[in-house]
């Protein structure tokens, strides 16, 4: 940003990741990982022969074996999916990237000494590249890039923003000014204005909720004790 050079970010998501996680896919990960064989074999046995059934209304399907998923509500099913994604990042070169569960970042930033129009050029090849290999990744192991959530953004000090296109498979992927990532609402300038507005937005909600629960229970001491709490 102190240099007016434009870095560009490539925000990927997946399609339902924790019930698209592939057994075997897992198992190879693990393997190659140097697992312990007894805690290998532990694992083999938890996810084998997991059954389960549909019911639509009063229908209700025949009972079929599923060799993909997680089973949700599992202590053990959220460490499993971050090791089946852990080498996600070694596919994307040098350039910095991040993952947190499913929701990957990667920041493509050119070399100093380019030109404006160079920059551009570098940033499409670059990015429209990176977003190939990952879609590459995703097939070879199953987890399905979801295209509707997967964006991209250009942090500048420009006063008018740059044009990129990016692409991933031939299809463009849009480009926004403003993207929510892990809390925080990240604008194109990388101002904290729009988080630190909601945030103020929240407090005073909360506020006046405090205010008027103060102002009724004066007026009836004995509501909130007569009252049940909400689930």
């Amino acid at each position: 940003m102190t240099a007016n050079i434009p870095t560009l970010a490539v925000y990927v998501g997946y399609q339902k990741v924790y019930d698209k996680v592939w057994h075997k896919g897992l198992v190879v990960k693990l393997n190659r990982m140097g697992i312990p064989l007894g805690l290998l074999k532990l694992i083999i046995s938890w996810l084998n022969d997991r059954r389960a059934y549909v019911i639509f209304g009063e229908n209700k399907s025949k009972i079929f074996y599923t060799h993909i998923g997680l089973p949700q509500g599992s202590s053990l099913s959220p460490y499993l999916f971050i090791v089946y994604h852990s080498d996600l990042v070694t596919c994307l070169g040098a350039f910095s990237s991040h993952i947190f569960a499913d929701d990957l970042n990667v920041l493509i930033f050119p070399p100093i000494c380019r030109g404006v129009k160079s920059i551009i050029k570098f940033l499409e090849e670059e990015g429209t590249k990176i977003c190939n290999k990952i879609a590459y990744d995703s097939k070879k192991w199953k987890q399905s890039v979801n295209f509707s959530k997967t964006v991209v953004q250009v942090f500048h000090s420009q006063v008018q923003s740059s044009v990129v296109d990016i692409y991933m498979e031939g299809k463009k992927l849009e480009v926004v000014k403003e993207f929510k990532y892990l809390g925080l609402a990240w604008t194109n300038k990388m101002s904290l204005k729009p988080t630190i507005d909601k945030t103020l937005e929240n407090i005073q909600g909360t506020f006046s909720k405090l205010r008027w629960m103060k102002r009724v229970s004066h007026i009836l001491p004995g509501y909130f004790l007569s009252t049940p709490c909400c689930p």
